[in-house]
Order: C-alpha cells, then structure tokens, then sequence
C-alpha cells in the first residue's frame, strides 16, 4: 500500500486518464461503433450504394428503386464469392422515372414513344436465394466498343435516360450494370447484354390502355402470370418497376422463368390500384 496522503499508484491514473480519454472521443466523433449500430449500419450503405459519378452532375445515376439496399448483404469487392443460385430481372417505366425526377433529364424531354406502353431494362442481377448476392465479382471493364452492334436496341431498351447518345458518360449506365452485376454472371460482355435484351417481356396491354390513369393490381399480376412470379414497386402509388425471376442454367445463363423466392417478393411495394405515370407534355419536345 502505498504511504498515508501520498496519490494513486500511476498504473491507476493511466486506467482513468484512459478512460476518460475513450469517452470523450466518442462524444466528439471518434471511431467508436457498435456492430449494428445506426452508425457502422450508414457507412455500410454508403458503400454500398448504387450511385454512379463521373464527375458530372447530369450522370450521377441512381437507378435502383430499392433493390440490394432494403435487403440482404453484397459481396462489393473482387475477390467476392461469385456464386448464385437464380437471376432477378428488373425492367423499369420510363415515364414514372421522369416523372420521379422533375422530367430534368435529357431523355425524358425527348422519349421514345414506345416507352408509354413498354417497360425498358434496368438490369440483370445474379441472386442468391438466402437473399444475398454476388457484387462486382472482377475489375473487368466494359469495352462499350463491344457493344457497337447492340447500340440501336439499347437505345431503345436499355436505355440511358440522363444523357443524350453524344454525352461522353452516355455509357455509364451500361458499365455500372456490368461491373456490378455482369461480372458476376459468367457471360462474356456481348453474352451477358444480348442476353438481357433477349429476356426482356413484353408489358402488358393493359399499361398502355391505362397511360396516365390507373390499373387494378389483378390485372397487371395476370399480365405477369400472377402474384409470385412477379414483383410490383412503386413510388407514390406509381409503377416504378416490375422485377422478375430466371433460373440459372449449368452454363450459368438465365434458363425459364421462375417463381421469385421471399427475398425478391418481399421487395414489392403496390397496392391494390397502380397509378401509371405519363410524360410531362409540358416539358416534353415531340414524342419520337
């Protein structure tokens, strides 16, 4: 024991003075986090986003609605494991996108008429059925030259709705939907976007009849040959995207169509009664 009035050993000062330390750093912004804290959670979504930039404001792409933030846990690094059990496909309506956006878009004040009536591509997403999912699998990077033969359809169906054809970052869409997903397919470059434009579904009829007005939810799961092989989101009551599912075939490639496991339905955000947006005629030049 140390001798009558003399301080506390220094080994106890450390301690506090420690201590003391720890507390205030994490009062004043220091890397204390708890696994599972709202903190560690907002960096993780951070870097997981699906945000695009290219250094231009016009190119900051966010086309997601939702998929891969709400649930489940990518692989976003390339030596991700690289397996998956089935293919999710999200096709995306143009019109509501625009109209999400305040039609501030190149594309959107110039569409394609066939968009009032037909779904386009967002992307073909390799998916585990535990609701996980392979992430930029390798640094591969799109060669759009490859793609040359392919520009027209993906004009069309693919589209880049936020840049026009002569922007220099009119691709990066494209590339974003590679280096994040196609190369975690299996497919070559040119394999992996023919494919995806082979698979997409004709929309419904009833889309088209009802531009601008609303459907019944029965109709449309009728159109998508029902309830569990095809998942509805919305946005403000609007048809935002209709999400799909393939088998994955022994070569690795999309194979039938097939019932969507939870993961996937669970991401469905309809009502009863679907809103289908229309482009904006005031802001819009002529429809091509």
């Amino acid at each position: 024991y140390p001798p009558r009035g003399a301080g506390p050993p220094p080994a106890i000062l450390f301690f506090v003075v420690t201590c003391i330390a720890g507390i205030r750093g994490g009062n004043n912004g220091g890397n204390y986090l708890i696994r599972g804290s709202s903190a560690d959670e907002g960096e993780g979504d951070s870097k997981n986003s699906d945000n695009i930039s290219t250094g231009d404001d016009e190119l900051s792409l966010e086309y997601h609605h939702g998929h891969h933030k709400k649930s489940g846990r990518p692989q976003d690094n390339a030596e991700a494991d690289s397996s998956f059990d089935f293919y999710a496909y999200s096709m995306s309506y143009q019109p509501e996108f625009c109209k999400e956006n305040n039609e501030k878009f190149v594309g959107c004040q110039n569409p394609n008429e066939s968009w009032q009536g037909q779904l386009t591509i967002h992307g073909l997403w390799p998916n585990r059925d535990d609701g996980t999912w392979p992430s930029t699998c390798s640094n591969e990077k799109l060669d759009i030259s490859l793609l040359q033969d392919l520009s027209a359809d993906l004009a069309q169906r693919w589209p880049n709705v936020k840049a026009s054809s002569t922007s220099p970052g009119h691709e990066a869409f494209w590339a974003h939907e590679w280096s994040k997903h196609g190369t975690c397919s299996g497919l070559s470059q040119q394999d992996y976007f023919m494919t995806a434009l082979d698979l997409l579904l004709k929309t419904p009829i009833i889309v088209k009849e009802n531009y601008g007005s609303v459907v019944k939810r029965e109709d449309l799961e009728k159109g998508y040959l029902g309830s569990d092989m095809s998942v509805f989101v919305c946005k403000h009551g609007y048809l935002s995207e209709v999400r799909v599912c393939f088998e994955k075939m022994a070569d690795g490639a999309p194979g039938e169509r097939v019932t969507c496991p939870q993961s996937i339905l669970k991401e469905d955000s309809c009502g009863d009664e679907i809103k289908i947006a229309s482009f904006d005629s005031s802001v819009t030049t002529a429809i091509k």
